[in-house]
């Protein structure tokens, strides 16, 4: 576990913000008693990280990955590299939780650093058994620890995690920092193009019918998430025909975003030219003044969407429900 550096962000990440912003009615941000713990697949962007651990009462947790019987995390250099190769030559690639260990380690440095309470932010529980290590983790902590499953990931959890340590720096406590997580995660918008659902197969997220039935048909399916699932938005049939599709769903749901300015964040498996391509397209086309972040997606999570894969996240809330998935993606048993 560690409290400082990138893992998920990688020099390709292009955001002029994102810092800790003070809410209103909450005071002076030397009154924060709430510490905050985030796992990284939250894909924190380098410039917010450095921010965060810099300005004190943050914590992020690395999300370990198997790669050919091999454990890497997400603090070693190599990981990333070592994933796409494993990806391409079609190796097992499998993922973990945290330890509760881990997340334990953090709890108490905050108890001991003398904070009220913590609000630990993570992936989706239906995506992950982090959740539940948070819960084993907090049962020997002596100050409260408010769990948030964000029903989330990628920067959509990010942008849960800046939240909540916008509200903490303000001098919230413990209900309204994890509600200000919870809130954020709802309004985020997360569309995802994956070239082929062979990857997903493998790593269970999906039914290994749909995946057969995918691949005869040639579908390369547009997928987001609901209530923490994976679910199917659209089934283009072509890659072409996808990628317009996602252009497009995207675009809309930049256009309407309420945010006066919106963060559209692009995460990319190894190809970051292509994810900047589409993300200045969209900003320029649809939203100038939105702040535009191109990012690695973890390798927590490429691992289980594999090479090519393309998701934005759009800051909300949007006048206009755009991507509302037809049904689940039927995850495996």
């Amino acid at each position: 576990m560690t409290g400082h550096g990138s893992r998920s962000p990688t020099p390709d990440s292009s955001e002029p913000e994102g810092g800790l912003r003070p809410v209103a009615g909450h005071g002076d941000a030397a009154l924060r008693r709430v510490a905050v713990v985030a796992d990284s697949a939250a894909a924190l962007p380098t410039s917010w990280l450095t921010d965060y651990t810099t300005a004190g009462g943050f914590a992020l947790v690395d999300m370990p990955v198997l790669i050919g019987g091999q454990l890497h995390t997400e603090d070693e250099s190599d990981t990333l590299s070592s994933l796409v190769v494993a990806l391409a030559e079609g190796k097992p690639v499998t993922t973990s939780r945290p330890a509760p260990g881990q997340l334990r380690a953090a709890y108490r440095r905050f108890e001991a650093e003398g904070f009220d309470a913590v609000v630990s932010v993570h992936l989706s529980g239906e995506l992950s058994g982090t959740v539940g290590a948070t819960r084993i983790a907090r049962q020997e902590i002596g100050i409260p620890v408010r769990i948030v499953d964000t029903q989330s990931a990628g920067l959509g959890q990010g942008l849960a995690v800046r939240a909540a340590l916008q509200a903490a720096a303000s001098g919230a406590g413990i209900d309204d920092v994890a509600q200000a997580a919870r809130e954020a995660a709802q309004r985020a918008q997360v569309l995802i193009q994956v070239r082929s659902l062979e990857t997903l197969r493998r790593g269970g997220r999906i039914n290994p019918t749909t995946a057969r039935v995918g691949s005869v048909l040639q579908i390369k399916p547009l997928l987001s998430l609901a209530e923490g699932k994976i679910v199917t938005v659209e089934r283009p049939v072509s890659l072409a025909k996808a990628r317009a599709r996602f252009m497009t769903l995207v675009g809309e749901a930049l256009a309407h975003a309420e945010p006066e300015r919106p963060v559209l964040c692009v995460h990319h498996v190894a190809d970051a030219n292509g994810a900047r391509e589409i993300g200045e397209v969209l900003r320029d086309r649809y939203r100038p003044e939105a702040e535009l972040v191109i990012s690695d997606l973890p390798p927590v999570l490429s691992a289980h969407v594999g090479l090519g894969t393309k998701a934005a996240v759009v800051e909300g809330p949007t006048s206009v429900p755009v991507w509302r998935g037809e049904r689940p993606a039927q995850p495996a048993p």
